[in-house]
């Protein structure tokens, strides 16, 4: 299937005063994760998508050298409720800060939205929905994000068969990439991952990579899967997760490999 082309420009610009082994400040996960994440979570105001109105947002950012947005402003502005949508999404974004020399350090740049009728309906149709769904209510809106171990109620998978497990939903759907098989590739990748209030992941990232095509695999995995939110003061909040996925390969009894799949989640 091919990937529908992004719905927004999510142009990255980044300058500074270093020229110096620089590693510009990134989105976790990358860009695109970024693209992936913000096709999944902009809902087109209504009112503008009546009115046929489109338009561009631009975001100016300070990204510090921890990771934290130390500053935002919106650079160029365009219809207020487009404004507002983005900036919702800008504040749900995770940063990784620019590095020189290896030495994290401050970054700045932009972060172009592109608000464009078309390609919103074309995206709509193919990711199902036009607004968010929260099978849990009432919901945290303060953007905090919580680690699992201090929820009252922690996230867990949803499946459309409540008689499957994440385990089994994993073995079941998990294609063992052709370049893990042929080089005899066994391993372990960790995705980390923040559940939000609707259930879905966001900010997408490998915390132990395996390569050969199984780092894609596993994020691929962990997009399909849906969430139950995670709950404090009986409220749904954003939930920072990781699922480990073991890619084994068993030698059978006809000398060949298969794949033995297994797979845990947690904080």
């Amino acid at each position: 299937m091919h990937r529908l082309a992004a719905i927004f420009s999510i142009i990255i610009f980044t300058y500074s005063a270093h020229c110096q082994e620089r590693t510009p400040t990134q989105p976790v996960g990358g860009k695109a994760q970024l693209r992936h994440f913000t096709e999944q979570e902009l809902i087109y105001p209504e009112e503008c998508l009546q009115a046929g109105i489109e338009g561009v947002v631009t975001i100016a950012y300070r990204i510090s050298e921890k990771g934290q947005v130390e500053h935002v402003r919106f650079h160029e502005k365009s219809d207020p409720l487009f404004n507002l949508e983005a900036m919702h999404i800008f504040r749900m974004i995770e940063w990784e800060p620019a590095r020189v020399a290896g030495v994290p350090a401050g970054d700045s740049g932009f972060l172009d939205i592109d608000f464009n009728i078309r390609r919103y309906n074309r995206l709509s149709k193919q990711r199902g929905y036009t607004s968010h769904y929260y099978p849990f209510e009432p919901i945290d809106t303060s953007g905090v994000i919580h680690d699992y171990k201090n929820l009252e109620t922690a996230p867990f998978p949803v499946f459309r068969n409540d008689k499957i497990n994440l385990a089994a939903f994993i073995a079941a759907n998990l294609v063992y990439p052709e370049a893990a098989i042929r080089q005899s590739l066994s391993g372990t990748v960790k995705v980390g991952f923040i559940v939000e209030p609707h259930g879905r992941p966001s900010n997408i990232s490998i915390l132990n990579s395996l390569g050969a095509g199984c780092n894609e695999e596993a994020i691929r995995l962990v997009r399909m899967i849906k969430w139950m939110p995670g709950t404090i003061g009986h409220k749904a909040v954003r939930t920072r997760m990781s699922i480990s996925i073991n890619f084994m390969l068993d030698q059978s009894p006809d000398g060949i490999y298969r794949p033995n799949i297994k797979s845990s989640y947690g904080g």
